[in-house]
């Protein structure tokens, strides 16, 4: 159970590392795609933004897999906080989609601003559905 418990923190610390980096780091690159057009640095810190990530959901991954091996009970709470990431991540990457298209001029002001607000909540209703599954494992 100690196991267990470790375990758990430590997943929450890393979705929390996702939510407060890679997440809101998300959100500033598609902000800033907006008012700067310096392509090298969006490249580069978008770039950065996915190794980060990347690394992030692969020690969640590993995490979960502990807990599960020492808690098997925790599996469906396990596979429901896996499933809402996925949805996190689909989001994240309709977010980076719309930062590229604003970085390369593909896209109407009004037409990033209409798909923005929509995006935004739906990854900010993500992130909350994934704090729901962390309280209950």
């Amino acid at each position: 159970a100690v196991v267990s418990t470790q375990s758990t923190g430590e997943l929450y610390n890393l979705v929390n590392k996702i939510k407060n980096t890679v997440s809101d780091e998300y959100v500033e690159l598609l902000k800033g795609a907006r008012s700067s057009k310096d392509l090298k640095a969006f490249k580069s810190s978008k770039k950065e933004l996915e190794v980060l990530y990347k690394q992030l959901l692969d020690e969640c991954s590993s995490v979960s897999k502990k807990i599960v091996a020492f808690a098997p009970t925790l599996t469906d709470r396990v596979a429901e906080l896996t499933r809402r990431e996925g949805e996190r991540k689909s989001i994240i990457s309709s977010v980076s989609a719309l930062a590229d298209k604003v970085q390369a001029d593909k896209i109407s002001r009004s037409a990033y601003e209409s798909q923005e607000g929509p995006l935004l909540s739906k990854l900010y209703a993500a992130q909350s559905n994934i704090e729901d599954a962390l309280a209950v494992l």
